[in-house]
């Protein structure tokens, strides 16, 4: 689902990682890393090719050395992509259109998806996915490869799950796989240290624009975007992120173990059946949403009953 955000990361520290610009990291530009480059032109942009084995980047990116790269960063996230749910499907390519300017993401825009094109251009920086395609465009190194990771998650879920995971869910692992550090000479993921979700939340708790946790799980990202308020869209894409962290790596085995059975469930297509067996047995759940459902059938616990951990630990994680 369209997930506009910008991400920030000091490039010095990051070395320009899938560009392999200083700081030991080696992943290799497109001519080292079996990537096969054509030209492409379609709906009147002329751009060029680039395709790997899990990946398919149709660019008109200026820059030839962040356009060489691409590939093989968004190759890194793929794996990371299944390490989070395992593949239930034969592996299809991810499509990304990368423009060079905001102008050309427009035009492809209202071209590919007029009826909800006005949507997308309320997006600032970033990009959108439709499917098993990804539209992004440049407004910094840094900010388009978190829109890739960002953007691919997405795609792999329309791919590989036959039902969608709750929006709260969806959008808060799309987050997780952004943020990304150099060890050792490679891409390695820091789900926790996302800089720029932890800036958000930091003006979302200083302004009181803190969603509730319950009002959280039962948000959809599209209608978050249609407020055209961006104070709003990143308080929720931080907290969506945030509680991603809270139930995967806060501590607590218990929900850490349920948050796996979850995707576990969804990777085998379980998740449908047993949110339907869950609201089935009790007759006050006619009336939750899907994102509520999953949460109390698989943490076991209603959202208020959680509420104030959560938000302790959300303040907590903005003093790290």
């Amino acid at each position: 689902m369209p997930g506009g955000f910008r991400a920030r990361y000091d490039l010095a520290a990051f070395a320009l990682l899938f560009l392999a610009v200083g700081n030991g990291c080696t992943v290799p530009p497109a001519r080292r890393a079996g990537v096969t480059l054509t030209p492409w032109s379609e709906e009147g942009f002329v751009g060029r090719r680039l395709s790997s084995a899990h990946i398919q980047i149709y660019s008109t990116l200026a820059d030839p050395l962040l356009e060489g790269a691409l590939p093989g960063f968004a190759e890194a996230a793929y794996g990371r992509y299944t390490q989070t749910i395992a593949p239930r499907h034969a592996p299809s390519r991810l499509n990304f259109y990368v423009f060079n300017t905001r102008a050309e993401w427009e035009r492809f825009t209202q071209r590919r998806y007029p009826l909800r094109s006005a949507v997308y251009a309320r997006i600032r920086a970033g990009g959108y996915t439709e499917g098993a395609a990804s539209a992004t465009f440049l407004t910094g190194r840094g900010d388009l490869l978190a829109a890739l990771a960002h953007e691919g998650w997405h795609q792999y879920v329309a791919t590989q799950l036959d039902a969608g995971l709750p929006a709260w869910l969806n959008e808060g692992l799309a987050c997780y796989h952004e943020a990304v550090d150099c060890a050792a000479g490679r891409p390695r993921f820091t789900p926790r240290n996302n800089t720029r979700r932890l800036n958000s939340l930091r003006e979302a708790i200083a302004g009181d624009r803190l969603i509730p946790l319950a009002d959280l799980l039962r948000t959809d990202a599209g209608e978050v975007l249609q407020l055209d308020h961006s104070g709003v869209t990143e308080a929720y894409y931080a907290q969506v992120w945030a509680l991603t962290v809270f139930l995967k790596d806060a501590g607590s085995s218990s929900r850490a173990a349920a948050l796996r059975r979850l995707l576990d469930d969804a990777a085998v297509g379980r998740l449908s059946a047993r949110t339907r067996a869950w609201r089935l047995g009790r007759a006050d759940a006619v009336e939750l949403s899907f994102g509520e459902v999953v949460f109390r059938a698989y943490f076991a616990a209603a959202p208020e009953s959680l509420a104030d951990e959560y938000y302790d630990f959300l303040v907590r994680l903005t003093r790290l």
